[in-house]
């Protein structure tokens, strides 16, 4: 008899390691989408409905609703991020703002280099452009839920602070 509750007490022991194990992976894989949202940075700004995270390089501009889309821009120009309505007047500006970005219509800007990529697992339509007046910048075209948003701002790269923005959008909405 002491043989069998000790096998009865090795199999409970067992029982209650495996279910921690569990109970523990499954904590650690939600406290890893958690930290997506803590790393973001910067100040919560809401562009047509949907918030993102604009960091401290940027949060010198403020947000302006026009037909088709709000629009945060910057006072020295340095970055304008474009949230589309869903409707006839966003899909026009949008479709427009395409055109002349992303396929050079009627667009004066040399060195057009457009590439699918990703940031953080999320596709974003990548253009590089260069201005005679404003120097090299970059555009990011991409959907989060039912909006489209472009971000263009000036520099030669996807760097932190815009990868920072992009994930934001993602996270918040």
């Amino acid at each position: 008899m002491n043989r069998k509750t000790l096998m009865s007490g090795i199999i409970i022991l067992i029982i209650i390691i495996a279910g921690l194990i569990v109970f523990t992976v499954n904590n650690n894989d939600q406290s890893v989408s958690n930290n997506n949202t803590a790393n973001l940075t910067g100040k919560n700004t809401t562009i047509n409905g949907y918030t993102c995270m604009i960091p401290d390089n940027y949060q010198n501009g403020c947000v302006t609703s026009k037909t088709g889309y709000d629009l945060y821009g910057t006072s020295n120009d340095s970055l304008y991020i474009t949230v589309y309505n869903n409707d006839g007047d966003g899909d026009n500006m949008y479709n427009n703002d395409y055109a002349y970005f992303a396929e050079g219509e009627n667009n004066q800007d040399t060195g057009l280099s457009t590439e699918n990529t990703t940031v953080n697992g999320h596709n974003i339509y990548y253009v590089s452009l260069h201005s005679n007046t404003r120097g090299d910048y970059r555009l990011a075209f991409f959907s989060v839920n039912s909006k489209r948003v472009m971000i263009e701002w000036l520099g030669n790269n996807i760097n932190p602070d815009i990868q920072n923005i992009i994930n934001s959008f993602y996270a918040l909405n």
